[in-house]
Formats: structure tokens, sequence, C-alpha cells
């Protein structure tokens, strides 16, 4: 049996398929911007052809929830969804920027303190910090998960110090760790988690770009 995670929250489309004792059997990123509804499928299905498994094989899905693109995270949620219905499989959903977190720590080499930042919009950044503890599968939360003004996320990030990671680093001034998830780490934590509790739903931290359309005013005809 294998596990499959999947990554659609950001300009990159990933996916990885691990067997249950984690250990890679196929991953693959590509970094492509948009059309991550087009490309993501293929690209699973070319990785069970490179791991030698089949879809009957997938005991288990994991899937980011966000932040990210709204278009990004629908995608990569409908589809871990749609498998796990009709695998009757577990899907777990897990948020990029604990992830993200982790990630940082094992490539900086230490534990402690570390901001996650993912990119938004209009000079915006998704923000969340943790501390990094090896008891825990996920980090603990030091903040709630936030869209934040840049200037407002730099200066936190400069008042509390800490490792940076994930895609808004640069964008804010700041060294990443890491910038982009790793679907392999994320395939490996959710496999520790309960999809009871780690639902597949969305976190998109922000309002939708397109408002809802008002409706129009009433017009008075003069007789």
């Amino acid at each position: 049996m294998s596990f499959l995670a999947i990554d659609t929250c950001e300009a990159t489309c990933s996916a990885a398929i691990l067997a249950e004792d984690g250990a890679v059997r196929a991953t693959r990123s590509d970094t492509i911007g948009r059309g991550h509804a087009e490309h993501l499928l293929p690209m699973i299905d070319s990785l069970h052809r490179d791991a030698c498994t089949a879809y009957a094989d997938v005991s288990r899905i994991a899937v980011t929830t966000g932040p990210g693109s709204f278009t990004g995270v629908r995608v990569g949620l409908s589809v871990a969804r749609g498998l796990a219905l009709a695998l009757s499989v577990p899907c777990i959903g897990v948020m990029s920027l604990p992830v993200l977190a982790v990630q940082a720590a094992i490539a900086g080499g230490a534990e402690g303190r570390v901001h996650a930042v993912v990119a938004g919009r209009g000079g915006q950044v998704f923000h969340q910090a943790f501390d990094v503890l090896p008891s825990m599968v996920l980090p603990r939360a030091r903040t709630e998960a936030a869209c934040l003004d840049g200037s407002v996320a730099r200066a936190l990030i400069a008042r509390h110090g800490g490792l940076v990671c994930g895609s808004g680093a640069e964008i804010l001034g700041f060294d990443a760790v890491v910038s982009t998830l790793d679907p392999v780490l994320l395939g490996r934590l959710a496999a520790d988690l309960d999809p009871v509790v780690q639902r597949p739903e969305p976190a998109y931290l922000r309002p939708a770009d397109a408002a809802r359309a008002k409706p129009p005013l009433p017009v008075t005809v003069e007789s």
C-alpha cells in the first residue's frame, strides 16, 4: 500500500507517492504558475508509473488546505477528496504553514521559533509563527495563521526573531531557509495525523478576490 501527498496551493504543483514506512517511491514538483487543474492528474499518473504502483494501492491521501491561490487550493482539495471518495480511503488536510515550519527546522538544523510566510497579493502575506519541538508531529502554533500587510509581518518577525521560511520571506527582505513545500514531508507528517481531526477543508485566510455583486438599485419610471 502507499500514501499519496498533494500540494497545489502556490505556483508549484507537487505530489509524492510514499511507501507505508515513509520511503519515497516517486515525487515531483513543477513550478507552473497556473494550470494546476490540467497538470495535477497527469502528474499523479506519471508518478504511479515511476513508482510501479496504481490508484488501487493508495491507502491514504494528504493534501494542503492553504493558504495561497484560491484556485490552486480548490484544485488540490477537489482532486484529493474525489480520489479519496472513489478509493474509499481517508483524506487528511494539512495547512501548508506548519509543514513549511517543520521543513525549515530540518533544513536549518535547529529547533525553536520558526516563521512560515506565504506570499499573498497586494503586498500582503500569510503568516504564522511556530515552536518546532521534536516531540510533536506538527509544530506548536505561537500565533494564529493570518493574512497580514507586509510591513506588519516584517516588524513582527524582526521583533521576535527565528528562522523564516516560505515564498513570502524574500518579499519581506528575509532569507528563506526553504521556499517551497516538500510533498514528501507532507506525506510523512500526515501518516501520523487523524483524518477525523485534520479534515480537508480550505484555509483561505482572506476574502475572495471578487466581491459579491450588489443588487441593482430600484428604478422609478415616471408615468
